[in-house]
């Protein structure tokens, strides 16, 4: 990837809309912009920095579109090289007529994700500030939002290089004996390097704790509607969407392959899959939805085994009821309105497992269970304020490197293993640190990583 060069995107989706937004950045931005902008006020090139500017884009002497243009200058930009946004109306014609005639004028259609992989590069944002714009972008409710907006405030970073002073304090000390050693002289700084890696591990462990949750929260909680065909799924998940989402029928087997759609509740994502009914079958096609919904079960972090409280349960009941992880499922018991105020006559069955009772049809006791899904989710914890949590994967594992390094290197402390190894380990805890936040991450990762955003971002 070239950074010396000019780059061009529409930065809003190709859809038919009030307004469409064509982003370029670059050190020709300005002048290149400049020639296809006919304004009654002033010249583009000499516009003061972020100020909306009235005017024309044409094409010779043919008029494209009436648009407002904003000069962003360097270094006061996204990317910190010059930036020029063009405003126009959201016509996908329009934005594609005035891109082509942006790159007619010598500037590069930008790459996935290059406006902010060079703001990235130019120091404008560290990696996990870039990462959180991604996030920001596909966040899918009211917390993920808001631990999105906590990185990009540059929070996670800060606690990052509050871990990596410590290292780096601690190595000092290990290297300098290491540079000045005295003969028959016992590591003289022992404790003190040992409190500060104490420290340091604690701090990180902080970071840690609810990376499992902060992903889950980051992408939502996967929950599977799960059950023997026909008792009702399908009519479960449309009343949860509050939409007629799945196909519902009487006859047993309609859901031939699995549904997906989220919802949120109480700000939490929930992405809810409507799978087959699993039952032994000869039929090709179910089979197949039947080995899926298998996958999606074993893939789940919550799951909602649907029972019909109007038939007696059956083997494909109890086998499920069987084989499912008791502490991360909640019986449905479905069509209650066919009860008239009694109970299943099957209750001790699951007895000692998480139930409740509920209508699909009418709507009764869904709100009990979307209550019951919070609660199950929020058993991991919810971020306090000011608590800062790492949300995605590959900060995870690079802080578990981190970790597993520093605790090495206390040991080889304690053990008196020689500072030459102790300073390999604090080498490499600076090292994985430096991943988290984009300092020494490989050019592979970062372009792994910048190809999941859309090419105007």
């Amino acid at each position: 990837m070239r950074l010396d060069d000019t780059i061009a995107a529409i930065a809003t989706p190709l859809q038919p809309s009030g307004l469409g937004v064509i982003r370029v950045s670059g050190k020709q931005a300005v002048p290149l912009v400049g020639h296809l902008f006919k304004s009654g006020t002033e010249k583009l090139e000499k516009t003061e920095s972020h100020k909306l500017v009235h005017g024309w884009i044409h094409d010779d002497e043919k008029l494209i579109d009436r648009v407002l243009v904003v000069v962003m200058r360097s270094p006061r930009s996204y990317t910190t090289e010059d930036v020029v946004e063009i405003q126009c109306h959201g016509s996908p014609f329009i934005m594609r007529r005035i891109l082509d005639l942006v790159l007619r004028q010598g500037a590069r259609l930008a790459e996935t994700g290059e406006f902010t992989q060079r703001a990235f590069l130019h120091g404008r944002i560290d990696l996990t500030q870039a990462e959180a714009v991604l996030d920001l972008v596909h966040a899918s409710s009211e917390l993920g939002s808001a631990l999105a907006v906590q990185q990009l405030q540059g929070k996670l970073y800060n606690a990052i290089e509050e871990v990596k002073k410590q290292v780096v304090a601690t190595a000092s000390l290990v290297e300098a004996s290491i540079e000045f050693p005295e003969e028959d002289v016992e590591f003289v700084h022992r404790d003190e390097c040992l409190r500060q890696i104490k420290q340091a591990c604690a701090d990180l462990e902080k970071l840690l704790v609810h990376a499992d949750q902060g992903l889950r929260v980051r992408e939502g909680f996967s929950v599977a509607l799960i059950g023997k065909p026909n008792v009702g799924k399908s009519s479960l998940l449309n009343r949860l969407l509050r939409d007629q989402r799945a196909i519902v029928t009487t006859v047993p087997g309609t859901t031939r392959d699995y549904i997906e759609e989220s919802i949120q509740i109480k700000g939490i994502a929930f992405r809810l899959t409507d799978t087959a009914g699993i039952r032994n079958t000869k039929d090709l096609i179910e089979s197949e939805g039947i080995r899926q919904s298998r996958n999606v079960l074993s893939r789940s972090d919550l799951v909602l085994l649907i029972l019909d409280a109007g038939e007696k349960l059956n083997d494909e009941d109890l086998g499920l009821i069987r084989d499912i992880e008791k502490n991360k499922t909640i019986n449905v018991i479905n069509k209650i309105d066919l009860l008239s105020g009694r109970e299943p006559d099957w209750l001790k069955e699951i007895s000692g497992m998480e139930s409740v009772f509920v209508s699909a049809k009418t709507g009764e006791g869904c709100d009990e269970l979307e209550s019951r899904l919070y609660d199950k989710a929020t058993l991991g914890g919810l971020p306090h304020k000011d608590e800062i949590w790492i949300t995605n994967r590959r900060q995870q594992q690079a802080a578990e490197r981190a970790m597993e390094t520093l605790l090495k290197a206390g040991q080889g402390l304690e053990q008196s293993k020689g500072e030459e190894f102790v300073a390999v380990d604090l080498r490499s805890c600076l090292n994985a640190l430096g991943d988290i936040v984009g300092q020494t991450t490989p050019d592979d990762l970062l372009g792994q990583i910048f190809s999941k955003f859309c090419i105007g971002k």
